[in-house]
């Protein structure tokens, strides 16, 4: 294994050129934009929704569960889709990411909205405040800390998904990446790598001094319009997408294909479960070792970093360096989704410690109780509805994220459907898209009864 490791290592030697890292800039640069636009739309419709269905009016479930149909869909399959309707192009990246990055935002940004505490709430409605009221002046404030944090999250996330997008022309750094593993040119690949680690640490810098001060968010939105306005899509290929969806229609699956369906479904739920467990027991550990109001900065910063390192590395380039050390198969799928997964959970159950109320753990440790004892006995517990949601959210996510590495060979439903993308077998490709649907949309909903039934999400307005 370690002259493996170390044959991999060698692959992977960065060219640190000026002149190379110069001609990174214009796709870093459409990468930062096309993640701006996105996240802009996403932010400007999950935020209304959230609080609608908080508020409970009427519709907003409806939307959510329209919503759910979006992040059912593989990025990879979405982002096809917009090819196909407004051709090659940074355009057709931002409309896939502007979806997908919805739908997610909108979903998480409900549950967290719904545990907010129920005491200041009651209060509120004591005062006689309007259901909008409460929201605006309860809900939001409540929530706020982990609002940003997850917003701040899910940028991150657009800014690793423009690889996937990148894979059939949505633009950005993603095109570059993907364009360096086709010819297997794994030093600019390294390269590449490197230079996004670089832009989500400095993003992760500037999140720091956003949840500090999140007025300043609102210096971010000219930006977002910007990005929209200037990477929208400039072409609607109508005629073209309506004759491809026709052949879409009517869905079917090949008697070779449904023999092995069970199978496929099995590896794609174990690549998920496997991950996400790995992943959550690091993070048990990580979180509060990398969480600022918990552990020394001689800790916590490098712990930060390496977990940033982790997560900065998009899942499909994990997996394409674990299949050149355990070969092809679901195994090297768990392995990318845990390391990727156990970054991203460490740093919002991290995060999720420093967001927990302040009042509770200072009346505790006033009592004389000890570090260990506050954190047991009150930042552990008041943070315990947040981390809940991260965890559940995230083994939604990795379940979505097993059918993209199917691209590589990790098997799975996804490799069957990156085999009928491939073979233009448009309509076995929609059976193995409703497949997945059908696949997510009951764990989802398991997953938010869980919830519910631990008390996590309240009732945020009666």
């Amino acid at each position: 294994m370690s002259g493996s490791l170390l044959q991999v290592l060698s692959l992977y030697t960065p060219y640190l050129s000026l002149s190379y890292l110069q001609a990174l800039v214009p796709p870093v640069i459409d990468t930062i934009g096309l993640a701006l636009g996105a996240m802009f739309i996403a932010f400007a419709l999950s935020v209304p929704v959230a609080i609608a269905d908080a508020l409970k009016l009427p519709g907003a479930r409806l939307v959510l569960l329209a919503l759910t149909a979006f992040r059912s869909i593989p990025e990879l399959t979405l982002a096809i889709f917009c090819v196909i309707l407004f051709g090659v192009g940074p355009g057709a990246g931002l409309v896939a990411l502007a979806l997908y990055y919805a739908a997610a935002t909108t979903r998480m940004f409900s549950d967290i909205v719904r545990t907010a505490p129920s005491g200041p709430l009651d209060a509120l409605r004591a005062t006689g405040a309007s259901r909008l009221q409460i929201a605006l002046f309860g809900l939001l404030p409540l929530t706020q800390a982990d609002l940003l944090t997850y917003g701040a999250y899910e940028f991150e996330s657009a800014l690793r998904a423009s690889i996937v997008v990148g894979a059939v022309g949505g633009g950005g750094l993603g095109s570059e990446l993907v364009g360096s593993i086709a010819v297997l040119d794994f030093h600019r690949v390294a390269t590449q790598i490197l230079v996004l680690v670089a832009v989500i640490a400095a993003f992760d810098a500037l999140a720091v001094q956003l949840r500090r001060h999140p007025r300043w968010l609102l210096l971010t939105a000219p930006f977002g319009l910007v990005a929209v306005v200037a990477y929208s899509p400039r072409l609607l290929a109508f005629d073209h997408a309506m004759d491809v969806f026709s052949q879409m229609l009517p869905p079917e699956i090949t008697s070779d294909g449904l023999a092995h369906l069970p199978e496929r479904l099995l590896e794609t739920l174990w690549m998920a479960l496997a991950g996400t467990g790995g992943a959550v027991v690091v993070a048990m550990v990580a979180g509060p070792a990398s969480a600022r109001n918990l552990a020394p900065a001689w800790l916590a910063i490098p712990l930060r970093r390496l977990m940033e390192l982790l997560r900065t590395v998009p899942e499909i380039v994990w997996g394409l360096i674990l299949i050149l050390m355990v070969g092809v198969g679901p195994t090297a799928g768990a392995w990318a989704l845990g390391l990727h997964s156990a970054g991203s959970l460490s740093r919002l159950f991290a995060e999720s410690l420093e967001n927990a109320p302040r009042r509770p753990q200072a009346a505790i440790a006033q009592t004389g109780a000890s570090p260990l004892q506050v954190f047991a006995f009150a930042t552990a517990p008041l943070a315990l509805g947040p981390i809940a949601a991260h965890a559940v959210f995230r083994l939604e996510w990795n379940l979505r994220m097993a059918t993209v590495l199917g691209l590589i060979g990790a098997g799975g439903i996804g490799q069957a459907l990156y085999e009928a993308q491939q073979l233009m077998f448009y309509r076995q490709m929609v059976a193995y898209i409703l497949i997945t649907w059908a696949l997510i949309a009951p764990l989802e909903q398991l997953g938010q009864s869980f919830r519910q039934r631990r008390g996590l999400l309240r009732a945020a307005v009666a």
